[in-house]
């Protein structure tokens, strides 16, 4: 069965057949009770004392899932059945026949409205039961008093004050016995209830006894409130319609305060009647619906409070609620397990939950966190938060908060994360971070000791080296003899060539201490271009390599040594002779735009791979490739020049196709005026 299942719900969900059945026989207790409330209608009167078909028309409407109309349809003709077989005449019952259809639409459509389930569960939902009921009693009442004027000449105002009571009190005493839940909670005892049962009936019995003229109708309400209190809804709306039943009969036979009711000198038994029910069902409807709403929310703050309780204790973060007391203590409200783990206080678990008892913390007991919690009770702002170790070794994470910070009785809570592992991560990085940082200064004073090295050698081999040349150039104007000179030119080539790694070796000291320009003076670049090609044109005679030329015709002027000028272009041509294939050519050219000079120059080689453009000016690099692994060298000459080029604020770039083969490189300067005196380039 469905939550918050009543008659109405559960009719709804029958099987077609089922359902219709009961619809049919609703529609068969309008019929029988309109005939009945006709026949037991007062002498002189034309309207009924009470008309409980009026219930039972609602509830074969409320009933009804779909096709309400043809409910109302049939209702119209029972009315219209009812009024006739009592003896009414037929344009009377055909009247009353409409008014009765227009009520049972009406409030069956407004408790139906927007809501697949009707019933009684809220305040809410009484309220909105008395207003339809309300409304579909105005209608029947004004067309009703309609009907009785004209077909019968009779008085409009007290014939719809009638027939309004009597169908208001019969909706709201009958239409509630569907609509209240089955079942529900209960405060009270079998017992009780059987007492209350027998206290009601004698309560009732003795208002409205025919000895009891008395106005003491006020009587049943508290006895009516004792159930709407203590015992089920249903059971609530069930004593409802039996005293409002009892009343009717007993009231009809003459007892009871409204026996012989009067106003104006008019009888109004029947209207006081019906205000008294319709006044004592609404005040216990709203009673047992607030009781229920009140139950419902005291239930829904029970759960929130399970899981919220249950989240907190089971959660992985360590929680802690302290309520002060005389310091030093202060009460532990709730722990959870976490907590008592990380902190190493098996005190705290269970703290909170059903059934264990709360405990006292000494605020003066050695303990860190104590002493941080201690801290926090004085006032310390600055320890809302922070890092600190248990007792069991663990490190935690901790924040501190207060629910009520204006308060002396302020509720501390607690949080604590284990950082443990993060905190041994974060040693070991600043460990791995300070062990770095000495390998470093240690690879630098080593970087150091080596450029200190690699130069002061340099300079102790630039002497003898010079030595060497300068004796053996003079061999070689001496010697004449084919098979000596055949020697001397050996040494001077390797003279040359040793001449030339120191000179490298000292250009990498300068470059590591970044050196700024040396003599910096106005160069030719031009002239220095076609120095260093003469100074090749041996090696590329001797390879077969054609280097051709073209120069810029504008004199480009540009500020350096000029013996770092010819390093850089003796470089890049000495790398572009020896990367050439054997009978190539190299281009070499200059050219002025704007305020720079641009020396580019061009080989037909094989190439520089794509993965090893960027490393060419790395020192000692040399690429892999196995065309470029076979030619010599010490991987210094890229890197050097771009050195050399950078010091001069200009720029190198370095352009090759590995697939058909060919490099450019090409150096940028910035130029300067023409000198009046042209100096030497070299």
């Amino acid at each position: 069965m469905r939550q918050h299942s009543n008659a109405v719900t559960v009719v709804r969900a029958l099987p077609s057949p089922a359902r219709l059945g009961i619809i049919g026989a609703a529609l068969a207790a309008t019929y029988l009770l309109g005939v009945s409330a006709v026949f037991l209608t007062p002498p002189g009167s034309t309207t009924a004392a009470w008309w409980p078909a009026a219930g039972a028309a609602v509830l074969a409407v409320l009933f009804a899932r779909r096709a309400r109309w043809a409910v109302v349809i049939l209702i119209f003709v029972i009315g219209v059945a009812s009024n006739f077989s009592a003896g009414r005449p037929i344009l009377v019952s055909v009247g009353f026949g409409v008014a009765n259809a227009s009520e049972a639409w009406i409030v069956g459509s407004l408790l139906s409205s927007g809501r697949p389930d009707p019933g009684l569960r809220t305040m809410r939902d009484v309220g909105r039961l008395l207003i339809a009921a309300t409304l579909g009693a105005l209608a029947i009442g004004a067309l009703a008093a309609l009907v009785v004027l004209v077909a019968d000449g009779g008085d409009f105002v007290s014939t719809m004050a009638a027939v309004t009571a009597s169908h208001a009190s019969a909706v709201i005493v009958i239409v509630p016995t569907a609509l209240a839940s089955f079942g529900g909670p209960r405060s009270g005892r079998r017992s009780e209830q059987a007492t209350q049962i027998l206290v009601a009936a004698a309560v009732v019995g003795f208002v409205f006894s025919l000895s009891n003229s008395l106005p003491l109708a006020f009587l049943t309400l508290p006895v009516l409130s004792w159930a709407a209190f203590r015992f089920s809804y249903g059971f609530v709306v069930a004593e409802l319609f039996f005293t409002a039943l009892v009343a009717s009969v007993l009231t009809s036979l003459g007892g009871g305060p409204f026996a012989r009711a009067e106003l104006f000198g008019t009888t109004v038994t029947d209207e006081m009647l019906q205000i008294f029910i319709v006044a004592q069902a609404g005040s216990v409807l709203f009673y047992g619906a607030g009781r229920l709403e009140r139950e419902r929310l005291a239930r829904q703050v029970v759960a929130r409070e399970q899981l919220l309780r249950g989240g907190l204790v089971g959660a992985q973060v360590g929680l802690l609620i302290l309520e002060p007391r005389v310091f030093p203590e202060a009460r532990i409200v709730l722990g959870n397990l976490a907590a008592a783990q990380l902190l190493g206080w098996p005190e705290l678990e269970g703290i909170g939950e059903a059934g264990v008892a709360t405990k006292m913390l000494d605020l003066t007991r050695p303990d860190p966190v104590i002493r941080i919690l201690a801290k926090h009770f004085a006032g310390d702002g600055s320890a809302q938060a922070g890092e600190t170790t248990t007792p069991t070794g663990r490190r935690v994470q901790f924040f501190l908060g207060t629910l009520g910070p204006d308060s002396d009785g302020a509720i501390l809570t607690a949080q604590f994360v284990d950082i443990t592992e993060r905190h041994a991560l974060e040693v070991a990085n600043e460990k791995a971070l300070l062990r770095e940082q000495e390998l470093v200064d240690q690879l630098r004073d080593l970087n150091r000791h080596k450029d200190d090295f690699v130069s002061s050698v340099s300079h102790e081999l630039r002497t003898p080296i010079t030595s060497m040349l300068g004796f053996a150039e003079e061999l070689e104007d001496s010697v004449v003899d084919p098979t000596q000179s055949g020697y001397v030119q050996v040494i001077l080539r390797n003279a040359r060539r040793l001449a030339d790694l120191v000179e490298d070796l000292l250009e990498l000291g300068s470059m590591t201490s970044r050196m700024p320009v040396r003599d910096a003076a106005l160069v030719d670049a031009n002239a220095v271009v076609v120095e260093c090609i003469v100074e090749q044109s041996t090696t590329a005679r001797d390879r077969s390599i054609e280097v051709s030329t073209s120069l810029s015709a504008e004199s480009p002027w540009v500020r350096s040594a000029s013996h770092d000028l010819a390093r850089i272009v003796s470089n890049l041509l000495s790398n572009a002779i020896k990367f050439s294939h054997a009978q190539g050519s190299v281009s070499v050219s200059t050219a002025c735009e704007a305020d720079e000079v641009r020396i580019t120059i061009t080989d037909r080689g094989p190439g520089i791979p794509p993965d090893d453009l960027e490393r060419v000016f790395e020192r000692f690099y040399r690429s892999p490739a196995e065309a470029l692994r076979v030619i010599p060298g010490t991987g210094l000459g890229l890197p050097i020049v771009k050195s050399l080029v950078e010091r001069h604020g200009g720029r190198l770039t370095l352009e090759s196709d590995h697939v058909l083969g060919g490099t450019t490189v090409s150096v940028t300067f910035p130029t300067e005026p023409a000198p009046a005196v042209s100096p030497s380039a070299r």
